[in-house]
């Protein structure tokens, strides 16, 4: 009777301890692409042995995040391994590449094991924890953007063409300060939505490039975070030995007369708004270095998060064109004297805005954005 007594208690207590052993699913963990056909049968795997009181998927998808793609490769680097590609599958202790009749049995063998010894950590421990360096990174990479539009702003290049708009807007209306008010605002807003389009290419072409070809990614940041040095390295040099029309950092001496040409015509906020869509493309030479450094920074957002920042970015850089407007308006300064004050200061301005992008050049290589 005692022996009956103690295998019922034997058996009560494997049970007992099966239940707790059970009670939480195995995580898996897996990077998989959008048009990957590898992920698509992984997943179809997931979804013919899904079981959620054994398996508890968690998927990241690398082609259009490129948070992701930085997430995979810190994930494998955990496991001491490199992102060779998708789909890249965690489980416990052990990372699978690829996907196949064979390796679907290794991680069928794997969950089993992890599930009935509860031996395995969940990969998503060292998931969050890169989330959070992520997250870390996601602020610096924001004040990064920041940073180049501020550079971008101060540009001496954007203040001359709405000075010429505010002349020209002068000189047919020299009456009528609210028609010069809606065209310098107009004006303004022409370059605003017409960077945002060039925006959403550019950052549409990165994510193509990074998406298709990840595992250039790395030589990608090098080269944007060397473009922003030698950037900076420019508006310095303009700031010590300046010279009209400088590479990379004025707009070109050549294209000077047709733009200027261009503003002379402007005589109402509706042809301002006109004239600016056509002159942005004369000041692309002079802005586009800071742009596709940010446009390179967020692509490796999702959309909806890259927008709002695309946003703001360039109000920062219009910001000034809309502050000449108001300050002309309301008879604080003449045009002539904001003229006269951007060329007394413009070595300072190429000083400004070369030191912040020298300086975010070299974070960008650190890996600090």
């Amino acid at each position: 009777m005692r022996r009956i007594s103690l295998f019922i208690a034997l058996i009560f207590l494997v049970s007992l301890t099966s239940v707790f052993a059970n009670d939480k699913p195995i995580d898996v963990v897996y990077f998989y692409g959008n048009t990957c056909p590898h992920c698509a049968a992984f997943e179809q795997w997931l979804e013919d042995n899904k079981d959620p009181s054994k398996i508890n998927p968690i998927g990241f998808e690398v082609y259009d995040n490129q948070s992701n793609r930085d997430l995979a490769s810190e994930i494998a680097s955990e496991y001491s391994e490199s992102f060779r590609g998708v789909p890249m599958i965690f489980i416990g202790d052990e990372v699978f590449f690829g996907f196949s009749d064979s390796i679907a049995s290794k991680i069928k063998a794997k969950i089993e094991k992890c599930f009935n010894e509860h031996c395995c950590d969940s990969a998503l421990d060292k998931v969050k924890v890169c989330e959070q360096q992520d997250l870390q990174r996601e602020k610096l990479t924001f004040a990064s953007v920041i940073s180049l539009a501020f550079a971008d702003s101060i540009n001496p290049c954007e203040m001359a063409v709405l000075i010429l708009c505010l002349v020209a807007l002068l000189a047919k209306n020299p009456a009528d300060r609210k028609k010069v008010l809606l065209g310098g605002l107009m004006f303004s807003l022409a370059i605003f939505l017409t960077y945002i389009i060039y925006g959403g290419i550019i950052i549409t072409f990165f994510k193509f490039i990074q998406g298709y070809f990840a595992a250039i990614g790395g030589y990608v940041r090098i080269f944007f975070a060397l473009l922003a040095v030698f950037l900076g390295y420019m508006n310095i040099k303009d700031s010590i030995n300046y010279k009209p029309g400088s590479f990379m950092t004025e707009m070109p001496i050549g294209l000077r007369p047709l733009a200027k040409k261009m503003i002379s015509n402007i005589t109402s906020p509706a042809g301002a708004f006109v004239i600016g869509v056509f002159v942005t493309l004369f000041l692309m030479p002079c802005t586009m270095g800071p742009y596709l450094i940010v446009g390179n920074l967020l692509s490796s957002l999702e959309w909806l998060k890259s927008l709002p920042w695309l946003l703001f970015y360039n109000f920062i850089f219009i910001l000034p064109m809309i502050v000449i407007t108001l300050i002309v308006y309301f008879g604080m300064k003449r045009v002539e004297d904001v003229s006269g004050w951007k060329d007394k200061h413009i070595r300072k301005l190429h000083l400004i805005a070369g030191i912040v992008l020298v300086l975010l050049g070299i974070a960008m290589m650190l890996g600090w954005v």
